[in-house]
């Protein structure tokens, strides 16, 4: 007896099988958007390993989820970042963005018209299903006018988005339209779009069958006849006949194609002009370590040679929080250690920052994590280090401060109260040694050399490298005055305390 062999789908290689059969509704064009874009890959020469795909939220974005690819399912709305992220951090990656009219169109309509502008090198295929499918049929950005749906039961009175008319009067050098009714026609124009370098956009027309074709007599069947019927084709159609009203023939075809440079080249074009860039992420990386070495300046005869810094090996990521309030500098002390710790140090460091909406007054913090090794977060949860300079800010961040930490205060403008046992509170009068020194403004300065007397995480020479080159020209002799000023009256403290 011959036993039944079982053969394997031509298109089981880019698709994850456990999760087949989709979800889709009877009648949904979407899985004929997706039959085509995997024929379209497995026809293109691709490396399969270096293709990203990226979608949004609604119907459309569940198809990140059956390909076999790298795939990323993002945030409402955020598709477009996420695709320009990965592909400005490695050119390398083909970057296919696969989502709908209301995530790309509405809350991320921002994105794809700066990412068209810009000339990013993504692919966008935008399915244009008319509405709010996934939650339950609203009306949405391309919703044509006098269509129904569960926000418009009398008719939708909003001009729609013409999609096509968007993308090209931002600029993007291919733009395209077919139904899902016109598969092979939508894998030649996907094919196109993998071998273009520039932003990519097609629009697939796949009225929902369940909620827009329901509620304007348009159900499954209905759907695919009008779509055959009330298609046309052309080879060059004319973009500025391309309507989307509800009875208006479908205008189809290929409406730009035209050359232009993609961002990553003529970022890499106008910037290497100015600087020399050795592992530009463009077309012909070079390995960092590859990269030429710069020889070393050459000093002034009988100038000794500067000594390098030790540097100080953390062996687990130390969190630091400066907080005060807006115009106190705060930002800045934080960017200083960073930078000390990263540039010069050579060790790794991580700066975040939060303020209120006032551009002074308000409570502002920095926060900064170094380390030796790698850093794994970006936030500060569990501060090592507190410094504040401000009681509004004490009172703000005062919930951060955790039992055996070390807090660093202004100690005329800072009283700490209801504090964790076992904090170590350390205390200068930053703000008044600024005033002795005739500027108020370099308190900030003067608790930075505090910090760095006391905090044995950052070398002193790494500091004072950053803080000169952190300052503006001409302020270099007041703030390294003031940092002195914090760093002597830290050391002189230390030395009373191990009396």
């Amino acid at each position: 007896m011959i036993e039944p062999q079982i053969l394997d789908h031509p298109k089981d290689l880019l698709l994850r099988k456990e999760r087949i059969p989709h979800i889709w509704c009877p009648g949904c064009g979407l899985g004929s958007v997706l039959s085509a874009l995997v024929d379209a890959l497995k026809s293109s020469g691709l490396d399969f390993k270096n293709v990203a795909v990226v979608s949004g939220i609604g119907c459309t974005g569940r198809a990140a989820g059956y390909l076999n690819l790298d795939s990323f399912h993002t945030t409402h709305g955020r598709a477009i970042p996420y695709a320009t992220g990965l592909k400005l951090a490695n050119p390398d990656l083909t970057v296919i963005v696969f989502s709908g009219d209301g995530d790309l169109a509405a809350i991320g309509g921002n994105h794809l018209i700066h990412a068209a502008r810009r000339n990013v090198d993504i692919k966008v295929i935008c399915v244009n299903n008319f509405n709010y499918g996934m939650t339950g049929g609203q009306g949405g950005p391309t919703t044509p006018r006098l269509a129904r749906t569960t926000t418009t039961i009398y008719g939708n009175t909003e001009k729609p988005f013409n999609l096509v008319h968007l993308m090209a009067a931002c600029g993007a050098p291919y733009v395209a339209r077919w139904t899902s009714a016109h598969p092979h026609y939508m894998k030649i124009a996907m094919g196109e779009m993998l071998k273009k370098d520039g932003f990519s956009f097609l629009e697939v027309i796949a009225p929902c069958p369940t909620n827009f074709g329901r509620r304007n007599k348009l159900r499954e069947i209905k759907l695919l006849q009008r779509f055959l019927e009330q298609a046309i084709l052309e080879a060059q159609p004319d973009i500025a006949k391309a309507d989307i009203e509800l009875d208006s023939p479908i205008l189809c075809g290929k409406f730009v194609d035209l050359e232009r440079p993609s961002y990553l080249a003529a970022l890499k074009e106008t910037v290497s002009a100015k600087v020399k860039v050795y592992d530009f992420r463009g077309d012909g990386r070079v390995p960092l370590e590859e990269a030429p070495v710069k020889p070393a300046a050459a000093k002034a005869p009988g100038k000794p040679a500067e000594v390098p810094s030790e540097r100080p090996i953390i062996q687990r990521p130390v969190q630091i929080k400066l907080a005060g309030l807006g115009g106190q500098g705060i930002g800045l002390c934080g960017l200083i250690i960073g930078r000390a710790a990263a540039i010069f140090d050579h060790n790794q460091a991580v700066y975040t920052q939060e303020y209120s909406p006032e551009a002074r007054g308000g409570a502002s913090a920095s926060s900064i994590i170094i380390a030796s090794g790698q850093i794994h977060t970006p936030y500060v949860t569990e501060p090592d280090i507190m410094v504040i300079m401000a009681q509004g800010a004490y009172n703000k961040y005062q919930k951060d401060v955790r039992p055996g930490s070390r807090l660093i205060i202004d100690k005329d403008l800072v009283r700490p109260k209801d504090l964790p046992d076992s904090v170590q509170i350390q205390a200068i009068p930053s703000t008044r040694l600024a005033e002795e020194l005739g500027q108020k403004v370099v308190a900030n300065i003067v608790i930075l050399g505090f910090f760095t007397a006391l905090v044995p995480h950052i070398s002193l020479a790494a500091m004072q490298k950053a803080l000169k080159g952190s300052i503006p020209k001409g302020t270099e002799e007041l703030n390294l005055r003031a940092f002195e000023t914090g760093y002597n009256y830290g050391k002189k403290m230390q030395e009373e305390e191990a009396v």
